[in-house]
């Protein structure tokens, strides 16, 4: 027997708990005993059929009507009774007496006969008290019938995913590139230069680009050894032109001892992209932690406090010290972005794509963002109806998701002649 719920189960329970508000106790029975055999999911159950049964029975019933008492005879009436048949006795007795014939004998003298009547005398009778009722100790009322009240609504999770065969090639619309030239990235990862791998992982990234995002590049630790003032933007932000861009991050070349000043880099980046409408994605590429006793943390949190829709993601690359890994995490996190660990070439460009995907925000009923994150995940949100709004600059809106019961919802993208489109699925149900 199913033991989960669904959409199916939780409309029938509702509308059981209705019919028994009403009192409709025989509908309640009914739909009910159909979600009983539908799910053992809702332990309750059995209890409220007995209770609807037990309430059916006793609307109907009625109570008999009352038999009046037998009157009593009161002793007066009794005595004139009784003189009413003595009388009538006496007057037939005289009539039997005057109609008898005489006697043939002369010789005896006509004798006059007298009828001596003697009333019994009736003693007067005395009407016993009425037996007093035995005094009825009354019962305690019965207690009331509690009804079940409505479980709170189950929440659900939601989430937005690209379908099945789909590779989504949109991002935010402004993106802006950090790439760590120090002298570090001269190391080699199974004998190819780090700054190789990541030349080639930002070069074809920036070829899937969509076109029309708008694009910048900054480098740091590239033309001067020990300067920590080495931070160069080498492509304001600006419509995508790929042919450029590639070219200049091919020109990035490390030099021994350059230096990693990544809370200048961000705070420079936030000082050019300041007056930007819409969401600003900026990505670090780093394989070290900041050289240059600044605080990139605070840099970060600082950026996304002024604007949240300003977001820093952090790319860890090939990084060897714990230390230096916990502090890029603390960059994302503090930045409002996603930190993502790369050991490799193949893992660096996954990483870069998968850092300018697609995020989406979720909103309430009133308009209050709840949730925010990249394409492919997901949060837990109260049993509510959400907008969820997809890109940067809410490239796609989908109104009226409903979330709750206890199952995923899931916003699902496609592309389809150049436009996003969007089907929100429920418990393997599609809507388009």
């Amino acid at each position: 027997m199913n033991t989960e719920r669904n959409a199916e189960t939780e409309r029938l329970y509702n509308q059981g708990i209705a019919y028994m508000r009403e009192g409709q106790w025989e509908q309640a029975v009914e739909v009910l005993s159909r979600l009983r055999a539908m799910s053992h999911a809702y332990p309750d159950v059995d209890a409220l059929i007995a209770d609807a049964q037990l309430k059916s029975e006793i609307d109907l019933l009625g109570m008999p009507a009352a038999t009046p008492p037998p009157r009593r005879r009161s002793a007066r009436a009794t005595l004139w009774a009784g003189l009413a048949v003595i009388a009538l006795l006496g007057t037939a007795l005289a009539a039997v007496l005057v109609l008898r014939p005489a006697s043939t004998d002369t010789t005896v003298a006509a004798q006059q006969s007298f009828i001596n009547l003697t009333l019994p005398t009736i003693a007067p009778t005395s009407t016993p008290p009425p037996t007093p009722l035995p005094t009825l100790t009354p019962l305690p009322p019965a207690p009331p019938v509690a009804t079940p009240s409505l479980p709170p609504p189950i929440p659900g999770s939601i989430g937005v995913r690209v379908a099945n065969g789909q590779r989504l090639t949109r991002t935010t619309s402004n993106l802006a590139l950090i790439l760590d030239a120090s002298g570090s990235m001269l190391g080699r990862i199974d004998g190819q230069p780090k700054t190789d791998i990541a030349r080639q992982a930002l070069t074809a990234l920036v070829q899937r680009l969509p076109e029309g995002t708008n694009v910048a590049l900054r480098a740091y630790g590239h033309r001067r050894s020990g300067d920590c003032s080495d931070s160069q933007l080498l492509q304001a932000l600006s419509p995508l032109q790929r042919d450029a861009l590639i070219a200049q991050i091919n020109a990035v070349r490390p030099v021994n001892g350059g230096r990693t000043p990544i809370a200048v880099s961000l705070e420079a980046t936030a000082a050019e992209l300041a007056g930007v409408s819409g969401d600003v994605l900026v990505v670090l590429v780093s394989d070290g932690d900041e050289t240059c006793d600044g605080d990139p943390v605070a840099a970060a949190a600082a950026i996304h406090a002024a604007n949240p829709r300003f977001r820093v993601s952090v790319i860890g690359f090939n990084i060897e010290e714990r230390e230096w890994r916990q502090r890029l995490e603390a960059i994302a996190a503090a930045g409002g972005g996603t930190y993502f660990n790369a050991a490799d070439a193949t893992q660096l460009a996954d990483a870069l794509e998968q850092a300018v995907a697609l995020t989406y925000r979720v909103f309430d009923m009133q308009g209050v963002e709840v949730y925010q994150g990249l394409i492919g995940s997901t949060t837990l949100l109260p049993a509510g109806v959400y907008r969820v709004d997809i890109g940067g600059d809410a490239q796609l809106t989908v109104d009226a998701v409903n979330v709750g019961g206890g199952l995923p919802t899931f916003i699902e993208l496609r592309e389809e002649s150049g436009q996003l489109r969007a089907s929100i699925v429920t418990d393997d149900r599609v809507a388009p």
